[in-house]
């Protein structure tokens, strides 16, 4: 591949900006995707998610900024970058009428393979990606969660190094839905994928980091185990307690209680440190009440808490002028 090589990440994207008239729906926004790396794009609706990814892909030409896949220019080597990346969009273009093997050896061509490769490819995807019961099926026939599946092996053609899937789960039943993320998680083993997905769960358990994308900007780029120690949130306790009785007097307690949660004999309590810091004066009081505490731990922000925090600290270009 000559000096597209010679690059550590797979995706870098260096100041991309995109405007659309007097629109700045991407801002100024950098980031690194290093091949092993799947990192979760999130933002709010209109935050700039398919701005930036259909950019990625080479689809729109940004405003200003760059883009490089494995080493390649976008700008200045548009083919070798492109033939280094699948893209997979929201809404997947598929022909209907063609088998599923049939459809990926017509794409293999499309991609300037020749015969003898396109068959191979079509080959090497089919089980990659859970498809050898449809191999031979029309594509019209196929279920929503096969066609996602197709799509995702259309992408895998020519094994590509870097990976943009754009809401690659949406519309899917659950069941559809874990086998999907289950083959993105396997092809995240060897290649770069940026993940754009409104399911904030599934953002956790496939990602290492993710980027959360408001008004256009970066407001927040890490794991996510991070991102939570950094944001200045209040300091939650969950305290696990035997027997706790139907009435308690919480007054001159070191702490709110925000949640209750009875578990059989146990109930778990969220605490909200109001008085002290310190977690060992809310255990104290707990005891002092004749309380038996049989867990405590500092609570983590999710990434829900962590999304809504970074999204709502951040003012909108409007609120800021």
């Amino acid at each position: 591949m000559g000096p597209g090589r010679l690059s550590a990440a797979m995706i870098e994207v260096e100041g991309l900006t995109h405007r659309y008239g007097p629109v700045t729906a991407v801002d100024g926004l950098s980031l690194r995707v290093e091949r092993g790396q799947l990192v979760g794009l999130l933002g709010p609706n209109g935050a700039g998610k398919s701005t930036t990814l259909r950019s990625i892909a080479g689809l729109l030409t940004p405003t200003a900024g760059r883009v490089r896949i494995a080493g390649f220019d976008l700008a200045r080597s548009p083919l070798e970058a492109r033939r280094c990346l699948g893209f997979l969009p929201e809404n997947v273009s598929l022909y209907l009428d063609l088998t599923v093997i049939e459809f990926l050896r017509f794409v293999g061509r499309a991609r300037g393979l020749s015969r003898a490769q396109a068959w191979s490819e079509a080959d090497r995807v089919v089980p990659v990606t859970g498809l050898e019961m449809v191999r031979n099926r029309i594509i019209g026939y196929c279920s929503r969660g096969y066609r996602q599946r197709i799509g995702l092996a259309q992408v895998l053609v020519g094994d590509p190094p870097a990976l943009v899937l754009d809401e690659p789960t949406v519309g899917l039943d659950p069941a559809q839905i874990a086998d999907v993320r289950q083959v993105i998680a396997e092809l995240a083993r060897d290649r770069a994928v940026i993940l754009s997905t409104h399911i904030l769960p599934e953002a956790s358990r496939l990602c290492d980091k993710v980027l959360i994308l408001n008004h256009g900007r970066c407001v927040g780029f890490d794991e996510l185990d991070r991102l939570a120690e950094g944001l200045h949130q209040e300091s939650d306790v969950e305290v696990v307690v035997d027997d706790l009785p139907s009435h308690v007097d919480w007054s001159g307690a070191p702490f709110d209680v925000v949640e209750q949660i009875a578990i059989r004999t146990m109930t778990r309590l969220r605490l909200r440190l109001t008085k002290s810091d310190r977690i060992g004066d809310a255990v104290a009081f707990l005891v002092s009440q004749g309380l038996s505490v049989e867990e405590v731990r500092p609570r983590r922000a999710g990434l829900e808490e962590v999304f809504l925090q970074l999204v709502h600290e951040d003012p909108s270009p409007e609120a800021s002028k």
